[in-house]
């Protein structure tokens, strides 16, 4: 059954709860100014976006697609300090008698000062490889950071995943227009797609997301009641992180009202977890202010 089909079919409820939303990401490599550029366009929030690439980012994603394809050579970190960064090209051989050797070909070095990325062996192929695609990725942005920008945003819609992995969520209607700008964005970006599905309203869609909503809210909540159980053993250094649990004791509340409005999920004892959950962590905050 195409798409088109599926749309049809699901458009035949009542009203619209949401969509469904999975993507494929090909040949998503865009440079940093072009994605904020369509990004702003698309009026998507600029905190979404993934952090900008790095000196060091751009390196370690060149070293390892430089990996790729290289069975008897392997390219291992050999140094890492505050001035600088050096990966070893290694040629491994194995020897009739089972033995394995090993021959370092070339190091190749980033000083962290100067961005600038070079090698011992003037010429060494591997090298040259791992090189030309730092330049490149200096500036640009990976499959993987286009994905945890679209994460960013799924999360700031209260998105719930419909498989143990991800990979399909849904989208509370409230978010509808928020998520088609985000698809269109994102098939901006190579030969990306991100399909929509809409969900309308019955017996079986009212369970079936329920269930899920149901089930993504009791999950964050065990998780935030392990985390303070592990603040009152072991209080943080910072106060910035018990705040931090603050804000997500409130997010959580946010999102349980939203699933309330939209499927009428109700989880149990929610409002009172979290109310203790507050009161443990303003004490936490209270003893180290006091102290």
């Amino acid at each position: 059954m195409t798409l088109d089909k599926l749309t049809s079919a699901l458009n035949q409820g009542g009203k619209h709860l949401g969509d469904l939303i999975w993507w494929t990401l090909a040949e998503a490599r865009i440079d940093r100014s072009t994605l904020e550029s369509v990004w702003s366009n698309a009026q998507l929030a600029p905190e979404f976006l993934p952090d900008p690439p790095t000196a060091e980012k751009a390196l370690k994603a060149a070293v390892r697609e430089a990996a790729v394809g290289q069975p008897d050579r392997l390219i291992r970190l050999g140094k890492e300090n505050e001035a600088e960064i050096v990966f070893a090209v290694v040629r491994e051989t194995k020897h009739g008698d089972g033995s394995i050797t090993y021959h370092q070909e070339t190091r190749v070095i980033l000083e962290r000062q100067t961005e600038l990325v070079s090698s011992d062996i003037a010429g060494h192929d591997l090298a040259g490889v791992i090189t030309n695609r730092f330049a490149e990725l200096r500036t640009t942005h990976t499959p993987d950071d286009i994905r945890r920008a679209m994460m960013k945003t799924l999360d700031a819609c209260a998105a719930v995943t419909l498989r143990d992995h991800g990979g399909v969520y849904w989208v509370p209607a409230p978010y509808a227009e928020l998520i088609r700008r985000l698809q269109s964005t994102i098939e901006k970006i190579g030969s990306s797609r991100v399909y929509l599905l809409p969900v309308h309203a019955s017996a079986d869609a009212n369970r079936t997301l329920a269930d899920a909503a149901k089930l993504a809210i009791e999950d964050e909540l065990s998780q935030l009641k392990v985390e303070v159980e592990g603040f009152i053993a072991s209080p943080p250094d910072r106060p910035s992180t018990l705040v931090r649990r603050l804000d997500a004791f409130e997010a959580l509340k946010a999102r349980a009202a939203l699933y309330r409005d939209v499927l009428q999920v109700h989880v149990e004892d929610l409002d009172k977890t979290l109310a203790d959950l507050t009161g443990s962590v303003e004490h936490l905050l209270n003893e180290k202010a006091a102290a």
